[in-house]
């Protein structure tokens, strides 16, 4: 079969296979990382008229079809090979970003496969495979059980100087918790493990959700030790963690952590719950990286000169220009280029107007597809978001860049901790603290030019994807 003869039909559902390929538009899947939440709405099967493609050239041209289609790009859970001549798209909504009145995005999740007739069985798309998204199911779910930080501590960002204010807010959210509030006030005075009777129920939203708050508590409390030993010999300069402020970031500056110890020169110390990977690392993330570097490795600094310099670009720039300057210093668009589209906002452009012009500006506008006839589309952004797809495509094609990157990110001021708590009769107890530093991370970081840029809107600056599994 042809690609000329594929067709891109919604009616290829594969029914009876098992996984995401029987869940139903409306259901639930929670990140276990963030607490954010994407609704399932389709799941369709390529190719829809036979088991497979004939080749990979066939596939792989299905697939940038598809991909230029699309505002957000496809997050593939797998990479593919010369075996697999199937793949799968599952849509999600993005609920919370309607919050503003915008229309909710759409994310777009991929697997490949052998065949179609084996997409559910035996190479089944299991529910966990979703990059750190997971289906919820039942009546109540981790997310109802009043666990999370934003519940114990508040939506707005604070900041907490020692255990006693950290707990004096936590004795107030969790007074009608009494249960839970009692393992609180154990392991501020130092005791472990700790129990939390009658919550068997709420055993995953202590562990995965309190636990962000538990974890800070622990470390000032000096329960948990290992890598928050070292890293307190590393970093803190002779102070105690009761020195330091201590915040949950509301915003999406710190992705890769969940909470922030900051010492009095404004070095910031992120705790990252459950020693995450896979999560989208920001510039702030990067750049801390490398200032430290900067400061106490020398040599590591001096090892990557292309990724201090194009990271500089990226943090010292606005979300729209960075992609336009960077993509200059790339040598991938010209002076000319970088003007038109710079003038573009303020000129009120049309999609007419650029039809004439020169052939960089209209290989820019057709290099990646965007829906033109949503509502809130605008041709400014879908050429920002163009350019900062280009960039990234250039960056990914050098390994030495992400193996750079991922150098820096080694012996950044991150600590990971995992929480470990297991039921007992109808009680929760939480058995220990596992500290990792410096953090754990192996791989390849990449660059996702789609994070947050979009012809609809443009949210924030280049985001760098951290490789899964360590």
């Amino acid at each position: 079969m042809r690609f000329t003869e594929f067709k891109v039909t919604a009616s290829s559902k594969i029914n009876e296979a098992s996984g995401i390929f029987n869940r139903q538009a409306g259901q639930q899947f929670l990140h276990m990382d963030t607490n954010h939440i994407l609704t399932f709405t389709k799941i369709d099967a390529y190719p829809s008229d036979a088991e497979q493609f004939q080749d990979t050239a066939s596939r792989d041209a299905a697939v940038e079809l598809l991909d230029k289609g699309l505002d957000q790009p496809i997050q593939w859970t797998n990479a593919p090979n010369a075996g697999t001549l199937a793949f799968g798209l599952a849509y999600l909504v993005d609920d919370q970003t309607g919050a503003d009145g915008q229309p909710e995005e759409i994310a777009v999740f991929g697997r490949y496969f052998k065949k179609v007739a084996q997409a559910g069985i035996p190479a089944s798309w299991q529910n966990n495979q979703f990059h750190g998204y997971r289906l919820q199911t039942g009546a109540a779910t981790k997310i109802q059980t009043g666990l999370t930080p934003q519940d114990i501590l508040g939506v707005e960002e604070k900041r907490y100087r020692g255990l006693e204010s950290l707990m004096k807010e936590v004795r107030v959210s969790l007074g009608d918790k009494p249960q839970v509030l009692t393992g609180f006030e154990n392991l501020a005075a130092g005791q472990f493990p700790i129990t939390m009777e009658g919550q068997k129920s709420n055993l995953t939203a202590i562990r995965d959700y309190a636990g962000e708050v538990l974890q800070p508590i622990g470390i000032m409390a000096g329960v948990i030790k290992g890598g928050v030993d070292a890293a307190a010999a590393d970093l803190l300069n002779g102070t105690s963690w009761n020195d330091l402020d201590l915040y949950w970031p509301a915003g999406k500056n710190h992705n890769l952590v969940d909470s922030i110890f900051v010492r009095a020169d404004g070095l910031e110390i992120g705790i990252s719950s459950k020693g995450k990977d896979g999560a989208d690392a920001s510039m702030k993330n990067i750049s801390d990286a490398i200032l430290k570097a900067k400061n106490e490795n020398k040599k590591l600094y001096d090892s990557y000169p292309k990724v201090v310099e194009i990271c500089d670009i990226v943090n010292n720039n606005n979300a729209e220009v960075g992609p336009l300057i960077l993509a200059k210093h790339l040598k991938l668009i010209d002076d000319a280029t970088v003007k038109f589209i710079s003038e573009m906002k303020r000129a009120n452009m049309s999609v007419e107007d650029i039809q004439t012009q020169k052939a960089q500006i209209l290989e820019v506008y057709h290099s990646f597809g965007a829906r033109l006839n949503h509502p809130n589309y605008n041709i400014y952004n879908h050429m920002v978001t163009n350019v900062a797809k280009i960039c990234a495509k250039h960056l990914n094609s050098s390994v030495n860049f992400g193996n750079g990157m991922m150098e820096f990110m080694k012996q950044a001021s991150i600590i990971q901790v995992y929480t470990d708590a297991k039921v007992s009769g109808d009680d929760v107890i939480v058995t220990g603290f596992r500290s990792v530093y410096p953090p754990q991370f192996a791989g390849v970081i990449t660059v996702n030019g789609g994070k947050n840029y979009a012809s609809t809107k443009i949210t924030g600056k280049l985001a760098f994807k951290m490789p899964n599994g360590k």
